[in-house]
């Protein structure tokens, strides 16, 4: 399972595909004959209008077929809950799976549903008078981030709403998803990671010495995280174990070599902003302002152990080589970052070195690498601007949000691919994580609170992506809506079958 931006700290077992998927493959979701068409009532289609109000899919509403041949609601729920089970292990925040979920069964002409997320699962209900009532229940347990899955499925969701594919076609991609391996083999991960590393210590205002001792302590830190990961170690403890060893190397080089603490702080730095789970810290800021609290606490709740976990191990490293005798003066040492020029250069290739990390296909690297320079550019306008760190990363996050969801909709790609990578690249408070390293290293009175700010200034970043997703839906949703078009009038142009000849029946 990859952690944060693409660090392997737990291995995700091969996932066995759920009854219900596994059956649409062998060819047990076929349309079901109905003698009445279900008919949506006014109150059921102004319930998925307001579902999709505000998302690209807005003007999807349910409609009978022209045969009759429709999906039962037991198949087309359990096709939904393994979707959305699918998109929430992959990343995907709690919105952009409800909008998913809608709009599917929508199209699929169902539409008196109820849809919850309590917390670590997935509850949909599909409750008419006079039917009997079905309800269906997902457990996500694997967390994590998959943007090569995420895309493919979003792909999936694409092609139902526009009318080119069938539930079949669709169940079987989904099965080949759930099957898939990981878009790039590890020793890719680990050197796009080491990479990573590299461009996130300078980026912390360390020098070349640091920056390739970042390479080999994120590799250090690696193996350990997939070697206690093979022993189904907790998260929390993988953390406490991780900076316990990032800080004990940054203690020994400071002692025993030519590096400064300045220099040791942007190493180790450059390790707990990449160990930090980012998507998660954003998709829970995404939840929660889109009204999803119970499903945000969950997530802020693991969040919250991670850091406490790394507050821990950071204790430990620093009691562990007390013996050294370091004195280290937080005031006397000066971090600087990058000069604007070298700032965009870090960040287009941190961007390119994350989305191999998070498993993003090929074609959306550069695509990612252009965003993150773009987006570089705002914060450096922002900072000459006198803004405020946490206003900076909004309005950062909000730019690239807009940018994202609209080329994204273009592209017919998921929003998060360009997304993730590109925030990783250019909106990381990586400078402010070695300030207040410094400050604990040097055992400032609060340090510890300054540096579990420092880390959720990420939060900020989910608020702006929520702004500009809603700032770029109208030109997505037009481009969306175009295509809906296009391809339900070629199908209103095709020769139907008669009822005859559906029936199997020779034409009188």
């Amino acid at each position: 399972m990859l952690s944060s931006t693409g660090l392997e700290i737990m291995p995700t077992p091969k996932r066995r595909p759920r009854t219900s998927v596994t059956n649409a493959v062998n060819g047990a979701r076929r349309p079901v004959r109905q003698r009445r068409p279900r008919v949506a009532t006014p109150e059921q289609r102004r319930d998925i209008a307001l579902l999709l109000r505000g998302s690209i899919y807005s003007g999807v509403s349910p409609s009978p077929t022209a045969t009759g041949d429709e999906y039962s609601a037991r198949q087309v729920i359990d096709f939904c809950l393994d979707l959305g089970e699918v998109m929430l292990s992959s990343g995907a925040d709690a919105r952009s799976v409800e909008v998913a979920i809608v709009a599917v069964s929508a199209t699929w002409n169902l539409a008196a549903v109820e849809l919850d997320f309590p917390g670590s699962s997935i509850h949909m209900v599909y409750a008419v008078p006079n039917e009997p009532t079905i309800a269906g229940l997902r457990a996500v347990r694997d967390t994590g981030a998959d943007l090569h899955r995420l895309n493919n499925v979003y792909g999936v969701v694409d092609d139902i709403v526009s009318h080119e594919t069938d539930m079949t076609q669709a169940s079987r991609r989904l099965v080949e998803e759930i099957r898939s391996d990981p878009r790039w083999p590890y020793r890719v991960v680990a050197g796009a990671m080491g990479v990573l590393g590299v461009v996130v210590a300078l980026q912390a205002g360390g020098t070349y010495w640091s920056a390739a001792g970042a390479f080999v302590l994120m590799s250090m830190l690696m193996y350990l995280g997939k070697l206690l990961g093979r022993r189904y170690l907790p998260t929390f403890f993988v953390a406490v174990a991780q900076m316990a060893l990032a800080t004990t190397a940054g203690s020994l080089a400071m002692a025993y070599s030519s590096i400064n603490p300045g220099e040791a702080a942007s190493m180790v730095a450059a390790c707990v902003v990449l160990l930090l789970p980012h998507p998660s810290i954003v998709a829970t800021a995404q939840d929660a302002i889109s009204g999803f609290r119970s499903l945000a606490l969950v997530r802020g709740l693991g969040i919250g152990l991670v850091v406490l976990g790394m507050v821990t191990g950071i204790q430990a490293g620093l009691i562990s080589t007390r013996w050294v005798h370091l004195e280290v003066d937080p005031s006397a040492i000066q971090l600087t970052g990058l000069t604007p020029c070298w700032a965009l250069f870090a960040s287009a290739i941190a961007a390119a070195a994350n989305a191999f990390a998070q498993g993003a296909t090929a074609r959306v690297v550069p695509i990612s690498m252009a965003a993150a320079v773009f987006t570089q550019l705002i914060v450096q306008l922002c900072a000459r601007a006198h803004i405020g760190l946490q206003l900076s990363l909004m309005l950062g996050a909000a730019i690239l949000g807009a940018v994202s969801t609209w080329t994204a909709a273009r592209l017919r790609i998921s929003a998060a691919s360009i997304i993730v990578p590109a925030f990783c690249g250019a909106l990381l408070p990586s400078l402010a994580v070695a300030h207040s390293l410094l400050q604990f290293i040097g055992h400032s009175p609060g340090s510890g609170v300054s540096f579990a700010l420092s880390v959720l200034t990420t939060l900020a970043i989910g608020a702006g992506l929520v702004l500009g997703n809603i700032v770029a839906t109208g030109g997505a949703r037009r481009m969306v809506s175009t295509r809906t078009r296009i391809r339900s009038a070629s199908l209103d142009t095709e020769p139907r079958p008669t009822a005859q000849e559906a029936d199997g029946q020779p034409d009188s």
